[in-house]
């Protein structure tokens, strides 16, 4: 068995975005930093959205070349198809993540952090004096050490139990393609069980007549989204039929601890995921960032233990917490209404002092704000009240 030839101050395992954005961070103080990566190419296979605020490009200083179409409202469909068109205080960028990806990667490589691709991370051992990892790398078992480690391994688990981390409570089931067809100006939210049961489908326009379609649901998402593809395609709206239809799971609540001995979890990997969106970017980036600062710090004390890097998790924790909470509550809700019930919701939301108080406190980042103030207004009560009266069993959300 082989050892690379130099230790490691960090090692971070996943080479998306959040775990690059780290890496860039802690090599910009100084550190030596090796991420190891499965995939043979940064940004690909690629399964997301690609949506992020324009507050996310200005605080991280986010690559623009990434950027695809700009966005200022939405329009939200209920089950029956009445529309609520809705604005944003600031743009909404659609992003190609291949290219988001790799120019976070050319900036982290220019940084001084190194990479190894199609290396894979089969075990991690915690020691005394530093971590283990044992990788596959061109077809040969290696060991590399390292002081401390960052899983940002996103929705892959497989690490989580060699350093004692937990699993997400739960996950949502997401399919998506990207299409040939119209291209209209807003993004598209569709409510409904018959489209998306317990979650909602999205249409976000991109240029050159492209559209990315996806939904999100409890379980069978590509049959979901098979059925509204051919939806679409029935109105006009889709070019052709052969659609590449890729999926992938979604955390829904956070894992127990995201930090122990030497290691911390970020991103998906923890589950810092926006739960009334399923979007990761922002949280990712953001705990990123703590996760970077935590571990700098710890060098500068020379202190890399549990008790010390606990402080990245009450960090990211006042920061995100009171919005993972408030979003799982509002996920919750959603997922024990029916369609009928969804309608008056819909009807609620689209009075006129709910609507400008919609508009005036909802943040494309951080929901929980908005559900805060909704929560407050006597005339949201009243509407829930008679969906609890309609549909017994919903006052045990």
């Amino acid at each position: 068995m082989n050892r690379l030839n130099h230790r490691y101050d960090v090692l971070v395992v996943g080479a998306g975005p959040i775990g690059i954005y780290a890496s860039l961070k802690l090599a910009a103080e100084g550190l030596r930093v090796l991420v190891v990566e499965e995939d043979a190419q940064i940004g690909k296979p690629r399964f997301c959205t690609g949506l992020i605020s324009q507050e996310a490009f200005e605080e991280f200083h986010l690559p623009n070349k990434a950027i695809e179409n700009e966005f200022r409202s939405f329009c939200v469909f209920s089950p029956s198809g009445l529309k609520l068109h809705l604005k944003d205080k600031t743009s909404i960028y659609a992003t190609d993540r291949t290219v988001f990806d790799q120019s976070l990667y050319r900036l982290a490589k220019d940084a001084g952090v190194e990479f190894l691709l199609k290396c894979r991370c089969g075990m991690l051992k915690i020691n005394n004096d530093g971590i283990e990892a044992r990788v596959v790398f061109e077809e040969r078992e290696t060991i590399i050490n390292a002081a401390v480690g960052i899983l940002a391994t996103g929705v892959k688990y497989a690490l989580h139990k060699d350093v004692g981390f937990s699993l997400p409570p739960n996950f949502l089931d997401s399919s998506q393609a990207q299409v040939d067809g119209e291209s209209g100006r807003e993004i598209e939210i569709y409510l409904g069980n018959i489209v998306a049961p317990h979650s909602f489908a999205w249409v976000v326009p991109l240029k050159k007549n492209q559209l990315r379609i996806g939904l999100g649901t409890h379980r069978n998402s590509p049959i979901f989204l098979k059925s509204l593809l051919k939806k679409l395609r029935s109105q006009g709206r889709l070019k052709g039929g052969d659609f590449n239809i890729k999926r992938r799971l979604i955390p829904l609540g956070t894992i127990k601890n995201t930090y122990t001995d030497r290691i911390l979890a970020v991103g998906d990997a923890a589950g810092q995921v926006k739960p009334t969106t399923g979007g990761g970017i922002y949280f990712g980036l953001l705990c990123a960032d703590l996760a970077a600062k935590t571990v700098i710090s710890a060098f500068k004390k020379n202190n890399f233990s549990k008790d010390f890097l606990r402080r990245y998790e009450v960090g990211w924790r006042k920061s995100i917490e009171f919005d993972l909470t408030m979003g799982l509550y509002l996920r919750k809700l959603v997922a024990k209404i029916d369609d009928a019930q969804m309608e008056e919701l819909f009807g609620l939301c689209s009075q006129d002092s709910i609507r400008e108080l919609i508009e005036k406190y909802w943040d494309f980042n951080h929901h929980g704000k908005f559900i805060n103030k909704l929560i407050k207004r006597p005339e949201f009560w009243k509407g829930i009240y008679q969906m609890f009266t309609v549909k017994p069993g919903l006052d045990k959300i």
